[in-house]
């Protein structure tokens, strides 16, 4: 498939979108099955994630939520009523959800943001292809916050950046718990499982654990990340 204009192909069948109006990263990914994908995260461009889509022939399925800010659920109703895609959100981030539309207007953001209807994602683990995908309780950045594991994918939101430490200092957010969060994933996950976080780029964990000094830092890790 042929990448569209603005949208980075990241893995076999995993295509970025970074949505313009507020900068943040929605995932297509591509099952194998026909023309079916899920979507991860839509954020504030619906026509540019749609486009890409179109252009890649494929249609949603699902809608996975990592968290409930607007930037990564602004579109969700969007996929919702004109595909039929269920959106999946962690019941703990429904509060997070429902403060979307005051902080698009806090932070002065001129986008009409509807409701999508929730099935929530407590526990959620499911085969799209011939992959696994599972849901990861990861608080600390809301208190829903999930890990999205698909196959060696992994989908962070802004639990797990590449560069940096997601901490925004916004309503729901526990420093103690995301540090928490973040050493049971040092754990939990293997070095070469690809990190797709909400914002910035993509890598593999173990340059994660050996070059994100902010995050080493953060958690008080040694140099080279080990516990």
């Amino acid at each position: 498939m042929a990448n569209p204009s603005g949208v980075v192909r990241v893995a076999d069948r995993i295509w970025r979108v970074d949505n313009r109006l507020f900068s943040s990263n929605t995932y297509i990914c591509a099952t194998g099955q026909g023309n079916d994908c899920f979507l991860v995260d839509p954020g504030l461009d619906p026509e540019a994630i749609d486009a890409a889509m179109g252009t890649l022939a494929l249609e949603p399925r699902q809608v996975f939520c990592t968290h409930g800010h607007f930037d990564h659920t602004g579109s969700a109703s969007f996929f919702q009523e004109k595909y039929g895609a269920p959106c999946h959100l962690h019941g703990a981030d429904l509060k997070t959800l429902r403060g979307s539309k005051f902080l698009l207007m806090v932070f002065k953001i001129p986008f009409a943001m509807a409701m999508p209807r929730i099935v929530p994602a407590e526990g959620l683990a499911m085969q799209l292809g011939d992959q696994d995908l599972r849901f990861l309780f990861a608080p600390g950045h809301t208190p829903g916050s999930c890990v999205i594991r698909y196959g060696n994918s992994c989908f962070t939101g802004d639990t797990l950046y590449c560069s940096g430490v997601g901490l925004s200092k916004l309503p729901g957010e526990n420093a103690g718990q995301l540090k928490a969060t973040l050493l049971d994933l040092w754990d939990q996950l293997p070095g070469e499982a690809l990190i797709l976080p909400g914002h910035g780029e993509c890598g593999d964990f173990t340059s994660i654990q050996r070059g994100n000094t902010p995050l080493l830092a953060f958690l008080g890790l040694a140099h080279h990340g080990e516990r």
